[in-house]
C-alpha cells in the first residue's frame, strides 16, 4: 500500500509506545486448576505468565479451532479446506488483515508484544508436547496473528454497515461474517439489589461453533484478575470482569462504515476523479492457494483495487464504488481489551474505551464503587452535512470527505441512571429503560442510529422484569438471566378462550383440541422443559402462522404484540383444531413436553438433552435466547443464542456465575465435550466462578498442571 493511501487512512491512537528492554530471562511456575467442568483457573507471577497457561489450555482444548481462527483472520483456509473458503480468503486478503498487523507489529506497546508472544509460547508448548495433536495444516505460529485475528473478529459490523449502503444504492454486497448476531445486557444498581452492589448479565448471543464459539478461563498474574470468555487465539478475555469492573457487550450502535461511488476514467479503470483530476487506483496482488479435490493445491493470483478512502468492492459502468472503514488500520484491539481488563474504576474503563477500537456496540460497564455506565459505542466518522451516508456518496470532490473520529464524548451514553436499572437486549437506547432520557432526536442521526422503536419481545419481558423488582437477588438475577417466560402470551391466552366461550364448543365434537386449549389456558408462560403447555402454545401459533396470519400479523406477533381485533372467534378455534391434529400425527399426543421436541447437544453428537427457553418462532421468543435447526428425527437442536452467558455481583470482590452451552473441550473423549449442555445449560442452572475464592476452587477440583515459562520482563 502506498503512503499517501495510509497516510490518507490512518487515524492515530493515544498510546504510550513502550521501548522493549530485554533483561536476564527468569523463570516463574504456573499453575492450572482445573475445576470440575475442566475450566482453567491459572496462577502465575505475572500477566504474562497466566496468558502462557491460557494458550497452553487453550491448545489442550481446542487446538484445532484455534489454528482455523489465524488461518481466517490471514486468509489462507481455501489451500486447505478449498474452494468453499476461497471467497472468505479474498476478502480477508482485501481487508488487509495480516498486512497492517505484521507491517505494524513493532509499533505496538512492548506489554502487549509480551503478552502475545507469552500467548503464543503456551500454544507451542503443548504442540512441542503433543505433536500428535497438531493438525498437517497447521500454519506457522506468528505474534501478529493475534493483531489479525481481533481485526476479523471485529470486521462483520462495520463492514455490514458499509455494506447496508451499498445495498440501498442498488449493489449488492454480502459479508463475509453475515451470520445471526444478537446479545442480552443488563445493569442494576446497588440500590435496587440486595447485596448492595451492582448486579450485571453479560449475555453473548452467536453461534455455538466456529469463531465466536467462546472459550472460558480465569487469569491471575501480576496486574491480572479476570474472570471472562475470549476468542480462541486472543490471550485475553474481551467479556467478563476483572477485580472492579465488568462489560457487557450487545450488537447495535453508530454508523461506523460508508462506500464513495467514484467516477472512472471511461478508458483506464484504474483512474478514479478527484476534485476535478485523475487518480490512480493502488493495486495489490496476492496469491491464493486452493486445494484441489486430489489434494494438490493451486496458485490463484487475484488483483485488488484500492481508492485513497479503502478498497473498491464493486464496479457498475463508470462507477467504481470503494468502503470506507474507520477501523481499516488499527491494530490496537487487544491493547484496549488490555486496559478493560486491569480497569479499576470507571474512569479508567472509560480511558480504555475512548481508544476506538471495538466495533459497533452497545457496552454496559459496572464496578465496585457501585456504578453502572452505558455507551453506544463505535468509531465514528465525523461526516460533513450535505451529503445522505446512508447510502453512496459522491466520491469525485474532496467535499465529502469525513472531518476526523468523534471523541468518545460525542457518543450516546448515561452514567447511573435514576431509574437504577437498563438493559440493551439489542434495543435502541430509547428502549432501554422505563422514560429513557436518551432520545434519538438529541444526537446526530448516525451517532443514534436508531430511532424510537419499541422493545422486542425478548428486551420487553426483560425490562418488565427489571422494573418490577427494586431489590434484586443474586437468585432472582440468575432466574432472569435464564428466564423462559414468553412475553405477551398472556393476551393470546385470554382471546383463546373469549372465543372458546363464545362458540360454545362441545367438548366432545374434538377432545384433542379441547385437551389442547386446557393446557393452552393452564399454562404458566414459561417454555421450561417439561412444560406441555408451552408446546401446545407453539403448535397453535403456528397453525394461526401459516392459516390465518397475514405479513403485518406477523411482523407485529414478532414483537410480542396482543391478538388483532379482526381475527375471528372460528379462525382461533380452527387453528387450535389444527395445531391438536398435527401434534397428534407427529407425536401420539397432545401432551407432549417442550424439551421432548427442543433440545440441546453436539451437532452429530449420539446424546441431546432437554432444553427450555429460547425462540422457536411464532411469536415465542424468551429472554434466554436460542436459535434451532430442525433434525432429521422431528426434534429442534440448538446452535446458536447464549454462547458465554454470565451472571456478576460486584461486590468487593465480586461473585459471579457462567454457563457454556456445551462444553469446554472440543475432543469428543473429553469428559468436557458436552458436559455443560447436560448437567448445566439444559436444565437452566449456572456455576459458580470461585473468582478470587481460591479455597473454593480447590474443593472443586478436577486437576492441576504446573508448567516453567521462561519470561523477559519490561
Amino acid at each position: 500500500m502506498n503512503g499517501r493511501m495510509a497516510s490518507r487512512l490512518r487515524f492515530s491512537v493515544a498510546l504510550v509506545v513502550a521501548t522493549w528492554v530485554p533483561s536476564a530471562v527468569s523463570a516463574e511456575t504456573v499453575t492450572i486448576h482445573r475445576d470440575l467442568f475442566g475450566t482453567p483457573h491459572i496462577f502465575a507471577e505475572t500477566a504474562e505468565g497466566a496468558v502462557f497457561g491460557l494458550g497452553y489450555a487453550q491448545a489442550q482444548d481446542r487446538l484445532e479451532e484455534l489454528l482455523k481462527n489465524y488461518r481466517k483472520a490471514e486468509g489462507t483456509m481455501a489451500e486447505v479446506f478449498g474452494e468453499e473458503w476461497f471467497d472468505h480468503d479474498v476478502r480477508q486478503r482485501m481487508w488487509r488483515h495480516r498486512y497492517f498487523s505484521e507491517h505494524d507489529y513493532a509499533r505496538k506497546p512492548a506489554k502487549i508484544r509480551a503478552l502475545t508472544e507469552a500467548f503464543q509460547a503456551g500454544v507451542r508448548r503443548f504442540m512441542a508436547e503433543r505433536p500428535e495433536k497438531v493438525p498437517p495444516w497447521a500454519p506457522p505460529i506468528e505474534p501478529w496473528q493475534v493483531s489479525a485475528l481481533g481485526r476479523y473478529i471485529i470486521w462483520g459490523w462495520p463492514e455490514g454497515d458499509a455494506a447496508d449502503d451499498l445495498r440501498r444504492g442498488g449493489v449488492a454486497f454480502e459479508p463475509v461474517q453475515s451470520e445471526y448476531r444478537g446479545s442480552n445486557q443488563w445493569l442494576i444498581a446497588p440500590g435496587r439489589t440486595e447485596a448492595g452492589a451492582v448486579i450485571a448479565l453479560i449475555d453473548p448471543h452467536l453461534s455455538w461453533y466456529g469463531h465466536f464459539r467462546f472459550y472460558e478461563a480465569r487469569l491471575y498474574g501480576g496486574e491480572l484478575a479476570y474472570s471472562g470468555m475470549g476468542i480462541l487465539g486472543l490471550p485475553l478475555a474481551t467479556l467478563g470482569h476483572g477485580r472492579y469492573c465488568s462489560v457487557a457487550l450487545t450488537t447495535g450502535g453508530p454508523d461506523t462504515g460508508d462506500v464513495y461511488a467514484d467516477v472512472v476514467h471511461p478508458e483506464d479503470p484504474l483512474k478514479y476523479q478527484y476534485d476535478g483530476d485523475w487518480r490512480r487506483m493502488t493495486v495489490v496482488r496476492e496469491r491464493i492457494g486452493l486445494r484441489r479435490t486430489d489434494g494438490s493445491v493451486e496458485q490463484r493470483e487475484i488483483e485488488l483495487h484500492y481508492t485513497h478512502r479503502g478498497p473498491v468492492v464493486a464496479r457498475r459502468g463508470q462507477t467504481a464504488y470503494s468502503m470506507a472503514l474507520p477501523y481499516f488500520d488499527q491494530i490496537y484491539h487487544l491493547d484496549q481489551i488490555y486496559r478493560m481488563n486491569t480497569a479499576r474504576n470507571l474512569e479508567e474503563m472509560k480511558q480504555a474505551l475512548s481508544m476506538l477500537q471495538y466495533m459497533a456496540q452497545n457496552i454496559m460497564v459496572g464496578t465496585v464503587q457501585g456504578d453502572i455506565y452505558y455507551l453506544r459505542n463505535g468509531r465514528v466518522p465525523v461526516r460533513p452535512e450535505g451529503f445522505d451516508f446512508t447510502r453512496p456518496v459522491a466520491g469525485e470532490t474532496s467535499a465529502s470527505e469525513w472531518r476526523g473520529l468523534h471523541p468518545l464524548q460525542d457518543l450516546v451514553q448515561i452514567h447511573n441512571p435514576p431509574q437504577g436499572y437498563m438493559q440493551n437486549n439489542n434495543v435502541s437506547p430509547w428502549a432501554m429503560m422505563k422514560e429513557s432520557p436518551l432520545a434519538p432526536e438529541n444526537y446526530p442521526a448516525y451517532i443514534y442510529n436508531a430511532g424510537r422503536t419499541p422493545p422486542h419481545q425478548r428486551a420487553a419481558m426483560t425490562l418488565e422484569q427489571l422494573d418490577a423488582d427494586a431489590r434484586v437477588s443474586k437468585a432472582d438475577a440468575l432466574r432472569m438471566a435464564m428466564s423462559t417466560e414468553v412475553y405477551g402470551a398472556g393476551a393470546w391466552q385470554a382471546r383463546l378462550e373469549r372465543a372458546w366461550t363464545g362458540l360454545n364448543v362441545d367438548i366432545n365434537e374434538d377432545v384433542n383440541a379441547t385437551v389442547l386449549r386446557a393446557l393452552i389456558q393452564e399454562w404458566d408462560r414459561r417454555s421450561d422443559p417439561d412444560s406441555t403447555g408451552a408446546l401446545a402454545y407453539k403448535y397453535w401459533k403456528e397453525a394461526l402462522w401459516e392459516t390465518v396470519f397475514t405479513d403485518a400479523d406477523k411482523r407485529a406477533d414478532r414483537f410480542g404484540d396482543p391478538p388483532r381485533a379482526t381475527l375471528t372467534d372460528e379462525e382461533l378455534i380452527g387453528a387450535l383444531k389444527t395445531a391438536a391434529a398435527r401434534m397428534m400425527a407427529e407425536h401420539g399426543s397432545v401432551e407432549v413436553p417442550f424439551g421432548n421436541v427442543y433440545r440441546v447437544g453436539r451437532q452429530g453428537g449420539a446424546h441431546s438433552w432437554p432444553v427450555g427457553g429460547g425462540n422457536p418462532g411464532f411469536g415465542m421468543a424468551t429472554p434466554r435466547n436460542i436459535g434451532f435447526a430442525r433434525q432429521d428425527d422431528g426434534t429442534f437442536l440448538g446452535q446458536s443464542g447464549q454462547t458465554s452467558t454470565q451472571v456478576v455481583v460486584l461486590t468487593d470482590p465480586p461473585e459471579s456465575w457462567t454457563y457454556l452451552p456445551l462444553g469446554e473441550s472440543d475432543d469428543p473423549t473429553s469428559p468436557h465435550f458436552d458436559d455443560q449442555a447436560r448437567q448445566l445449560f439444559g436444565p437452566g442452572r449456572m456455576k459458580p466462578t470461585y473468582f478470587l475464592r481460591k479455597g473454593d476452587l480447590l474443593k472443586n477440583l478436577e486437576s492441576t498442571t504446573e508448567l516453567e515459562y521462561e519470561e523477559r520482563r519490561l
